[in-house]
Parts: C-alpha cells; structure tokens; sequence
C-alpha cells in the first residue's frame, strides 16, 4: 500500500441486452469481448492518473492477460476472482482492501471509459470530510455506477438475501438503512445495452477534438465497428 486512497476496479464480463431494433444487436460476442476489454483498459489508465491512490484490479486471469496491463504493471495490484456474482466480488475486495488499512476506498460497478480521473479525485476528496458518508453515483436506470466510502459496508453486496447489483431496490434499502450522510453525484447511463453503446460512441466521437483524457482504445474499437456493422443511431 503506497496511498490511504484505493480506486477497486472489476473485469467484467461482458453482458448486453439484444433487442432486435437496437443499435449493436447483431455484435458477435468475440467483439462485445473486445469493446468491453477496450473500456476496462481506458478506465485503468484513467485510475493511474489519479496519482494519490492506489489501484486494485479483479479479473479471470483467463479472460483478461495481465500482458493488456503493461503500461502500468507498477501502478496496479492485480486479484484473481472466479467465476461468483459481481455483488461477491465487490464485498470481498472491500472487506480485503480494509484489512489492508485503506481508508478511503472508490468502487467502480461499471467500466465506463467517459469516467474522468478528475471525477475521482474529486470522488476522494469528498470523503475526506465526514467521519461516517457514503458516496453513491446513481444511472437512470436506477442502479450505480461507483460507490464511495470511508467505513466497511461490505455488507450492502452481501447476497445472501439477494443480489443487490441485480435487484437494484435491495442496495438502495441498505444504503438508506445506514444511518449515515449520504453524498449523490450526477447521473450516468449502464453500458449494458445496444442503446446505451451507441451513446457512448456519439459522446466520444463528439469529444474527440476536446476531451483531454480521450478513452482511444474504446474510440479504435468503435471505428472498427463501424467498418465492420452497419450501425444505427440512437433516436434523438
């Protein structure tokens, strides 16, 4: 451990909904696997610029090669995981990354690359200035993005009850079960479907010119698609 800050991110496997009449329906699941590995890899360089924290990456190591990680093997501590719930994954990394004395400690539950390290940063310092807070970052579908916290609340993803990443309700009630200030950011969109994807290009096509921590590997990806699909837009 170098920092009192750890930002907790997870190699996802890749998931989307395929509804007929959405853009990337007809994606083969050998490229869903590269999209997704392209914002895993944007969101990790991302997180090394946050310079006073460490990072901690869960993956398959048979679904993700450390050899992806090169750039930034010295700022990154890599966890095996195995084939368990998301929710199982994330309360082990918390109940680990306590016992390791961290005491400012950033979830990420969804790898999107449009995340800023200046978001993050700002993320940590908000928890400097309760003793007992939790910082939730809600989508509009009702579920979230990142989670923030100062005090071990592993136990909002314990499943035994239910999966609260599936069941969205059940972490919104133990959130609000705490009994502690809670601090809301903005809202953002799940990458989890055909529409959400298609956004997620539009915004980065737009920002090519003017975003100064461009997400390159998910732009590349996507201009092979286009190349490669004939992909619709989203409905304004």
């Amino acid at each position: 451990m170098y920092y009192h800050n750890v930002i907790i991110i997870f190699s996802k496997t890749p998931q989307i909904n395929r509804k007929p009449d959405e853009p990337f329906a007809s994606l083969a699941w050998g490229d869903v696997d590269a999209l997704f590995s392209a914002m895993l890899g944007d969101i990790i360089e991302t997180s090394c610029r946050v310079l006073q924290a460490d990072v901690h990456l869960y993956r398959n190591p048979t679904e993700f090669s450390d050899d992806y990680l090169s750039p930034f093997r010295e700022r990154i501590r890599c966890y095996d995981v195995q084939e368990t719930p998301l929710a199982e994954q994330v309360q082990h990394a918390v109940d680990t990354a306590f016992a390791e004395h961290y005491s400012r400690i950033v979830v990420l539950l969804d790898n999107n690359p449009l995340i800023t390290s200046k978001f993050l940063e700002k993320v940590l310092n908000q928890l400097e200035y309760e003793d007992d807070c939790l910082i939730v970052c809600p989508t509009v579908e009702g579920r979230f993005f990142l989670i923030g916290m100062k005090a071990n609340y592993s136990s909002l993803f314990d499943t035994s009850a239910g999966d609260p990443l599936a069941k969205p309700d059940l972490l919104m009630e133990r959130i609000c079960d705490l009994n502690v200030v809670i601090f809301p950011t903005q809202t953002n969109y799940m990458l989890d479907s055909g529409l959400n994807l298609a956004r997620l290009k539009d915004e980065i096509e737009t920002l090519r010119m003017t975003k100064s921590e461009f997400p390159r590997r998910t732009y590349e990806i996507f201009k092979v698609f286009t190349k490669k699909y004939k992909v619709r837009k989203v409905p304004q």
